[in-house]
């Protein structure tokens, strides 16, 4: 296991830790995850230079996700996600970006059938994720948080949604971690909007997720939910690609090292995420 897969590992192990401690469009719809079955083709050689004489990367995020991805009223991609996407692309020699619209319940099978080259839509690094594809050094940091309708009183940490009725984004890690929740009958969406306006609607009792996301969804759609005090859970994200592609993740691992370098990933995430320094937070990681 080389240094950066053992960093890599530690990152895990560090996310998973703190979340214990601490009491995850182009057009088209979304392919289903029967149609994303691994059928074991992947590239071969240098996957880079194929990708570059193509001169198109292919990346795949909900576009359901705002700030991070969605569609603006032009019906262009946007959001931090994105920027991040085309920033990195750029670096890597490669002239256009091509966004595809994934789920997490299929961006990993999306990688494995070579559906898409890189998935760059917070996907939070697991062990169980490393097992299936290769991870580039993490971009982004995640509080999570329970949001619950205005007016509502005694729901403020974990241990009070026992039994209740938990909203989260089909095949994310909050997916997981409300399963563990005891008696809690776990209510699964397409995206954190469609999840937050049945907890302002009374039809779920919390939603788990990203605390600035929920925040910019409920006040872009005017819904009547807030979060709880703190944060749930901490996640660490960063790009995802097929397995054994070095070269392509040691390109976009230097990319992205030049950017928070050179101050281009705090301007893209103060201008997409309120103000917020998303380097901050990524200096309190190990080094990758």
């Amino acid at each position: 296991m080389t240094r950066r897969h053992q960093l890599l590992r530690r990152t895990a192990a560090l996310a998973a830790g703190i979340a214990l401690l601490a009491a995850g469009c182009g057009s088209g719809e979304p392919a289903g995850v029967d149609d994303l079955a691994t059928d074991g083709a992947t590239r071969e050689g240098d996957v880079l230079e194929q990708i570059r004489a193509d001169g198109v990367l292919r990346v795949s995020n909900t576009q359901a996700n705002p700030p991070y991805s969605f569609v603006d009223e032009s019906n262009n991609v946007v959001g931090f996600d994105v920027d991040v996407a085309e920033e990195i692309a750029s670096r890597m020699g490669i002239d256009e970006v091509e966004f595809i619209v994934g789920t997490f319940q299929t961006f990993i099978p999306g990688l494995q059938s070579d559906k898409w080259d890189v998935v760059v839509s917070g996907l939070t690094i697991t062990e169980e994720r490393q097992e299936q594809v290769d991870f580039s050094c993490p971009y982004q940091v995640n509080d999570v948080a329970i949001f619950v309708a205005q007016g509502v009183e005694g729901i403020e940490e974990e241990a009070d949604l026992a039994g209740r009725r938990i909203a989260v984004t089909a095949g994310g890690t909050q997916e997981e971690q409300a399963n563990q929740i005891e008696g809690a009958t776990v209510l699964t969406y397409d995206n954190a909007t469609l999840a937050l306006s049945d907890v302002a609607a009374g039809r779920a009792d919390a939603y788990i997720g990203s605390k600035f996301t929920g925040a910019y969804l409920a006040d872009q759609s005017d819904l009547d939910v807030r979060p709880a005090e703190g944060y749930l859970s901490r996640e660490i994200n960063a790009m995802a690609f097929p397995k054994g592609q070095e070269e392509l993740i040691a390109a976009a691992d230097e990319a992205l090292a030049e950017m928070i370098d050179d101050g281009t990933l705090s301007d893209i995430s103060r201008e997409w995420l309120g103000g917020l320094d998303m380097v901050e937070g990524l200096s309190e990681l190990p080094d990758c």
